[in-house]
């Protein structure tokens, strides 16, 4: 009793991944939006560059140091004054020695900008930027949403396909039961049975191939939703019984995102080339200092009897940037080039998500009108296998006339799937890109 209880006790120990169950797009889609890295990091670096604000909101806040100086004048100068002055012969000179040799100063000095357009500037440019990453962040989101949109129904669609594929498998095995029947009683010849047993072989494989695939396509579904590889995820859904609208409804199409993005550059070039134009304005700035300096023989600067001299100033400060090189000409081109250039990837940008919706609306669109064609065509296929075996078992059909059948239902199977996922895939991506 003891054994099993520690058994019991060492399965349930073990660790095991967690199980995330999903009922359709919306949920994975959702789940996406929390917990997919890339999305999270994003999120992060947000936060991260948000303090740039702060940082360029201090240029124009008064800013005020504490500072102290220790200086050493090993060499102090020496200057020549005529004798005669200090009651000297005439044509004689002395050396005075000006300084001394240690120095010690401590102070404090305050500086407030009064008038700094550049720098007013600044704090425009810097939250564009931050609608810039906003918007780097919404691109992101979408380019996720479309490849999960994608990836999900891949997952669905191979699903069923590995369902149709056993009950082709199925009827490959007892077609194979059948021919070897015939072929112990010599009734057809091995290369009928060769023929026949090569359907069911490459069935089986293809069999695999589909479960690979669906394994693969939940992996990459993991990675997207920021789950481990060892957690488990299961597609509850069934697209046979998710309802086929008949048309998309007419919907206000929503900015894409990656044509907010380019806008966002090109207000982020215009508040550049702005600053730089301010670069001709002059700045100004209030300051203060305020030092107490002592001077010594030797180095004895806690001798309370020996004096400090104590220094005060305030004034303004004007700076005016008259000739710089060239520079403020240069850098004003530039930011006219990179104008120029936002303003046209903006409208390259805006034809090509045109172009690509318009795109994905159409197939949708003859996705949707092809479904039902290829629904019927798929079950009469499945109907007509299942007749042509029976007619085969009975002797009526022989072995091409079966093959014949088998492969015109393997082509309707496959044109189902491949329009049914495609329908619901361009479906979901409208539906993103309407904002719904």
């Amino acid at each position: 009793m003891n054994r099993l209880s520690l058994l019991f006790l060492l399965l349930f120990s073990m660790p095991a991944g967690a199980q995330t169950v999903v009922t359709n797009v919306q949920e994975v889609l959702a789940l996406a939006r929390r917990n997919n890295p890339d999305l999270v990091n994003a999120r992060q670096n947000r936060l991260v560059q948000e303090q740039q604000r702060a940082a360029t909101q201090a240029s124009l806040m008064p800013a005020a140091r504490l500072f102290t100086n220790f200086d050493y004048n090993y060499a102090l100068p020496v200057q020549l004054v005529p004798a005669e002055f200090l009651g000297g012969r005439p044509g004689e000179f002395r050396e005075f020695r000006f300084g001394l040799p240690f120095f010690l100063t401590a102070g404090i000095e305050v500086n407030v900008p009064i008038v700094n357009r550049p720098a007013r500037a600044d704090r425009g440019i810097v939250g564009q930027n931050l609608q810039i990453i906003d918007d780097q962040n919404l691109v992101l989101q979408d380019e996720i949403s479309t490849q999960i949109a994608r990836i999900y129904h891949a997952a669905i669609l191979t699903r069923s396909a590995i369902a149709i594929t056993r009950r082709n498998l199925l009827a490959a095995d007892t077609l194979s039961q059948i021919a070897r029947q015939r072929l112990t009683k010599g009734l057809i010849e091995p290369l009928e049975y060769n023929r026949i047993r090569a359907v069911q072989l490459t069935t089986t494989d293809v069999l695999f191939q589909n479960e690979l695939a669906y394994v693969r396509n939940l992996n990459q579904l993991r990675l997207l939703l920021g789950l481990a590889p060892a957690d488990s995820l299961h597609l509850s859904e069934d697209l046979s019984d998710r309802p086929v609208p008949e048309s998309l409804p007419v919907i206000n199409t929503v900015e894409r995102p990656q044509v907010t993005l380019r806008q966002a550059r090109l207000d982020l070039a215009r508040l550049q080339l702005d600053r730089e134009r301010l670069q001709r304005w002059p700045t100004l700035a209030a300051y203060g200092r305020y030092t107490q300096q002592a001077q010594r023989n030797q180095l004895n600067f806690l001798n309370p009897n020996e004096r400090w001299f104590t220094i005060g100033v305030t004034g303004l400060q004007f700076n005016w940037a008259i000739y710089s090189g060239g520079l403020r000409a240069n850098n004003l081109t530039r930011a006219r080039l990179q104008l120029k250039l936002a303003e046209s990837e903006l409208a390259y940008e805006r034809n090509r998500q045109q172009t690509d919706t318009d795109d994905v609306r159409q197939s949708y669109n003859q996705a949707l009108r092809s479904l039902e064609l290829n629904r019927q065509n798929f079950e009469l296929s499945n109907q007509n296998v299942q007749i042509a075996l029976v007619k085969y078992r009975s002797g009526l059909f022989a072995y091409d006339q079966y093959l014949n059948v088998f492969n015109e239902a393997l082509s309707a199977q496959n044109r189902f799937l491949t329009n049914l996922s495609n329908v619901f895939i361009n479906q979901t991506i409208l539906q993103l890109r309407h904002g719904q």
